[in-house]
């Protein structure tokens, strides 16, 4: 599964995230989809990878 991780490391570029919280956001084909650590099985769900 393809994925890509962006790390925010500046004010100006959290700002610019289209997530209420920048913080472990999690977004899916462009779409947010949830904030928080997420377990391997939550995620796999979200991905659409099962679990």
């Amino acid at each position: 599964m393809p994925l890509k991780v962006i790390h925010i490391t500046d004010k100006e570029s959290a700002q610019n995230v289209p997530a209420p919280v920048t913080t472990y956001a999690l977004f899916r084909d462009g779409r947010f989809l949830t904030q928080g650590i997420q377990s391997d099985k939550k995620f796999l769900a979200l991905a659409g990878q099962g679990g």
